[in-house]
């Protein structure tokens, strides 16, 4: 039997081919939900448990603040979710130690969360109902948070407790992340283990300002720090046939330190790691055993809780070209980052100005409130800009935002079941765990991913094939 391609039908393939090679929107995410809990193994207790049975009142808050936030993540849907302060264990155990997590391995409070939270539906008639989403893909790091270093690293006199872990936790795995994805992860690199001192030109030991750090860690224990506090980790994602790296982190908070400034310092150069990466750095190993940053031409989304703000806060001050920059501005400045849309929401607004707000801190900001993404003290710091999804300039932005509603009512309980019941006000009372959330907002940036031109000129080959072949059977 003859088989010829009539034109109508060459069209029609064409427009099959073309369709396939159409720009997808994705929407990457970051969340810091506060799922760390005070106690090694309440998350995995926590999750396991979504109805609350025969539990004490302060754990079932505890579980519906789980809940909130999973409602909080079906109302965003993301593609690509980073989901911070989300305690580790391995397969159940609740720990943490070097040994870098396997391509695809998800802890077992991961699991939990997207089977008895993020798959089932939520919301009420007042704010409207939610679908549970799916996520195909997670990734659960190892971490650096309450992993103990042998070290007395605050200089108390004792090796104990939080601050002497490799990165502050009261608990191996406090305060850990992991991340969920609509799309394949192909790739891993983790840089947990990297060492702070292996960073040319590093503030650890080269702080320009001479307030140096020699004189408060001993050589041996500047020759064990390690730089990252939780871990940097770089999933590449697998996007319309493209690789998108996600660079996902948690840098320390830039205080709960003294003059030294040893956290303010570390912060800037948890953010610096990833500018440097981005750019190539040939200085960079990771646990794996691999070396080296990306590759030029690279598309990366940066994404994660960085405890700095662009103008505000207590972050370490650096000097590029004579001009003085907040520690983020490494990244917000930098040409490699597409910076072109700014996540805002009213709500950073609405909180300066709320009842709740019996501080000055916010008062005296210079900050666009309407940017800021977590509701903090506010007598210090105020609330401030810290989580960030900042893609690479070769990604176009077609929108980005911030969870965070307004209160359509002050002087209303927060049990209206409007959606301002997800988030809340600082100071504000009766509320889940403190917040009903997290003191953070969760921030999702749009981006379009189209095939590269090799892609489009394996499928007009195909096409060009087809076409010949057609010819020669008529």
């Amino acid at each position: 039997m003859k088989i010829q391609l009539k034109p109508v039908a060459m069209a029609l393939f064409a427009a099959g081919i073309a369709g396939a090679a159409h720009a997808e929107t994705v929407r990457f995410a970051t969340f810091n939900a506060s799922l760390n809990r005070d106690a090694s193994g309440q998350l995995l207790s926590d999750l396991a448990n979504p109805l609350a049975t025969g539990v004490t009142q302060a754990v079932a808050n505890r579980i519906q603040q789980a809940h909130n936030v999973a409602e909080i993540a079906q109302r965003v849907n993301a593609d690509v979710l980073l989901v911070n302060e989300f305690d580790f264990d391995l397969n159940g155990t609740p720990t943490a130690s070097s040994a870098p997590s396997a391509l695809g391995y998800s802890s077992e409070s991961a699991r939990l969360f997207q089977q008895n939270f993020l798959s089932a539906g939520h919301g009420n008639a007042v704010r409207g109902l939610t679908s549970g989403i799916a996520y195909a893909y997670r990734y659960t790091p190892n971490t650096n948070t309450g992993l103990a270093s042998g070290f007395d690293l605050n200089n108390n006199g004792a090796v104990s407790g939080g601050d002497d872990a490799f990165g502050f936790g009261n608990f191996g795995g406090q305060f850990g992340f992991t991340i969920y994805s609509k799309y394949e992860i192909v790739a891993v690199r983790s840089f947990q283990t990297f060492l702070w001192k292996d960073m040319p030109n590093n503030l650890l030991t080269n702080d320009p300002t001479g307030n140096k750090l020699n004189s408060f860690y001993s050589p041996d224990e500047i020759a064990a720090l390690r730089l990252s506090s939780k871990n940097h980790v770089d999933l590449t994602v697998r996007i319309n046939g493209q690789d998108v790296h996600f660079l996902t982190a948690h840098p320390t908070p830039p205080t709960f330190d003294g003059a030294e400034d040893r956290n303010g310092k570390r912060n800037h150069d948890e953010i610096r790691f990833w500018a440097d990466y981005v750019a190539g750095a040939s200085y960079i190993y990771d646990d794996q055993g691999g070396t080296g940053g990306l590759a030029s031409g690279a598309k990366f989304v940066i994404a994660g809780d960085y405890n700095a703000d662009p103008l505000d806060g207590d972050s370490f001050k650096g000097t590029v070209a004579g001009q003085q920059y907040n520690a983020i501005g490494q990244l917000l400045d930098n040409p490699l980052v597409n910076t072109t849309l700014t996540p805002s929401a009213p709500g950073g607004l609405d909180a300066k100005t709320h009842p709740s707000n019996n501080g000055t801190a916010n008062l005296s900001h210079v900050g666009d409130p309407t940017q800021d993404t977590a509701d903090f003290s506010d007598s210090a710091p105020g609330n401030l800009r810290v989580d960030y999804v900042l893609p690479s300039a070769n990604l176009d932005m077609t929108g980005a935002g911030i969870f965070w509603p307004v209160d359509p009512d002050r002087n209303a309980p927060n049990t209206t079941g409007d959606v301002y019941d997800l988030v809340g006000n600082f100071r504000d009372q009766g509320l889940y765990a403190n917040y009903p959330s997290s003191d953070h907002k969760a921030v999702w940036v749009d981006v379009t991913v189209v095939p590269e031109p090799e892609t489009y000129a394996m499928l007009l080959a195909g096409l060009g094939l087809i076409g010949f072949a057609a010819r020669r059977r008529g």
